[in-house]
């Protein structure tokens, strides 16, 4: 897909204004760690500026206004805005090509892949793509001059374009692109601002074509046991780096470190409750403990395997014993990939890890299955109870307050619900509900006026739980009903 670089040259400012506006969420925010002089945008400019998303999209102003042969410009962190006065209109707003002026240019190939957005040889990246839309494309944001990198240094995605550059650092959720600083980059004259480290431009980046995450695992002797790879790295739906190899598929989490997804797990591999220990190295097994003494018995095979590839800090514990999947073929899962054994082939490749990196890319992994979550065990309840009066006349009423505490460490529940019972004389009884517990964890209730008490009787009543879902927790208390003579 090749598109003119003069595409869209006639849409309104105004029209690009409100898509720009959400850019303020899921752009370079000013950072507090950027410093330096600022300057007020010029009043010719103010309008463009603001349309575009204003100091939280291109960073604020780092230089006074300039004449080149654009027009009269000036520089943002992130860009160089410009107004050409020999032209009317919102045509005689532009974006200047920073990135070709900072020699930013790589030269362009057949992308891998024919899928997305491709302009002059070079592959939008998927992530950038809805930013790149909303500077109009080509128009505001220029056609794409590299294709996406890695930026290890920076710990960034990375990709330029003749306008501006897009990012996204490793640690930020997915679709927090950035603006890289570009204006700073080009500003060599008249310009003292530093930009947060983050947003500068620096050298060190691999393009996300050449970059094999399996090199990054570092720990493994003979990484091609692991299978070859099915794809390029690609942003995951959680929104970490991932490449899929034909027997595990690794990502690469926020803090840079590559690991192993929990494959097994995610496939809803066949799983087996460990058990004790019947068997030992004289029966051809290494019995792996996973839950104090219960465990899963592992063939020397296999763990001869595990531990030539990083250990169980690589394979994950085992979630089953092992089992024979065919005739004369058998399998054992463990938490990030499998391994079989076939007796028939040669002694040194016996031994294999099952390829299930296809069926992992078949699948729909926005909606990959979650490790179930157990269910908090609900809260052993320590109930208290108080009364505001002492003791109460045969024409006062007495009111009760409930408190419903955590008794592990009395903080206090909320949502509980109460009942309370009062003893009357001759067994009768008055009961109520009580309103569920506030957020400091009380309840209170008014009892009624109790007018044929006899005078200096003592009043019991018990207060207890109802929650279905939590076990009934009760408190007593007594009150002495009194009118002075």
């Amino acid at each position: 897909m090749n598109l003119s670089k003069k595409a869209s040259k006639t849409l309104y400012i105004f029209a690009i204004s409100a898509m720009l506006i959400v850019l303020a969420g899921c752009s370079r925010a000013l950072d507090p760690a950027a410093s330096g002089k600022t300057y007020p945008i010029s009043p010719g400019l103010q309008a463009f500026y603001n349309r575009m998303g204003g100091e939280e999209v291109l960073g604020p102003a780092i230089s006074k206004l300039i004449e080149n042969q654009t027009g009269q410009c000036q520089y943002t962190v992130n860009t160089l805005i410009c107004l050409n006065p020999m032209v009317s209109g919102d045509e005689s707003f532009s974006i200047y090509a920073l990135g070709t002026e900072l020699n930013l240019n790589e030269l362009s190939s057949d992308p891998a892949s024919t899928e997305g957005l491709i302009i002059n040889g070079f592959t939008v990246y998927e992530e950038f793509v809805p930013i790149f839309e909303r500077f109009s494309q080509s128009t505001y944001a220029g056609n794409p001059i590299s294709q996406v990198h890695i930026n290890y240094a920076q710990q960034r995605v990375e990709q330029y374009f003749e306008k501006v550059g897009f990012y996204r650092n490793f640690s930020d959720p997915l679709g927090t692109v950035k603006l890289l600083a570009y204006g700073d980059a080009g500003c060599t004259k008249g310009c003292s601002y530093k930009p947060a480290d983050e947003a500068e431009l620096s050298n060190p980046s691999i393009s996300l074509e050449d970059l094999d995450l399996m090199e990054k695992l570092g720990i493994l002797v003979d990484k091609t046991a692991f299978g070859k790879s099915l794809d390029k790295p690609h942003t995951a739906a959680d929104g970490s780096l991932e490449q899929v190899y034909s027997g595990v598929v690794l990502f690469q989490d926020a803090t840079g470190v590559v690991r192993l997804r929990p494959l097994s797990s995610i496939l809803a591999m066949p799983v087996k409750e460990p058990g004790e220990k019947l068997y030992d190295y004289s029966s051809g097994v290494v019995f792996y403990a996973v839950n104090d003494t219960l465990g899963y018995h592992v063939p020397i095979l296999f763990d001869t395997f595990i531990n030539a590839h990083g250990g169980t800090a690589i394979s994950g514990d085992p979630i089953n014993e092992v089992y024979e999947y065919e005739p004369g073929l058998f399998r054992q899962c463990f938490t990030n990939y499998c391994l079989d054994y076939d007796p028939s082939k040669h002694e040194d490749r016996q031994v294999s890890i099952t390829q299930l990196g296809k069926q992992y890319l078949a699948m729909d992994q926005t909606v990959l299955p979650q490790p179930a979550t157990p269910e908090p065990e609900p809260p052993a309840i320590s109930l208290q109870v108080s009364e505001t009066l002492a003791k109460v006349s045969s024409s006062d009423a007495q009111t009760i307050h409930v408190t419903a505490l955590n008794a592990a460490d009395q903080t206090p529940l909320t949502g509980i619900e109460t009942e309370i019972t009062l003893f009357l004389p001759k067994e009768k009884t008055w009961t109520s509900l009580l309103a569920p517990t506030a957020v400091d964890g009380t309840a209170v209730i008014t009892l009624p006026v109790l007018k044929n008490i006899h005078n200096g009787s003592i009043l019991a009543y018990k207060v207890c739980t109802t929650n279905a879902s939590i076990s009934q927790s009760c408190a007593t208390g007594t009150y002495l009903i009194w009118t002075a003579p």
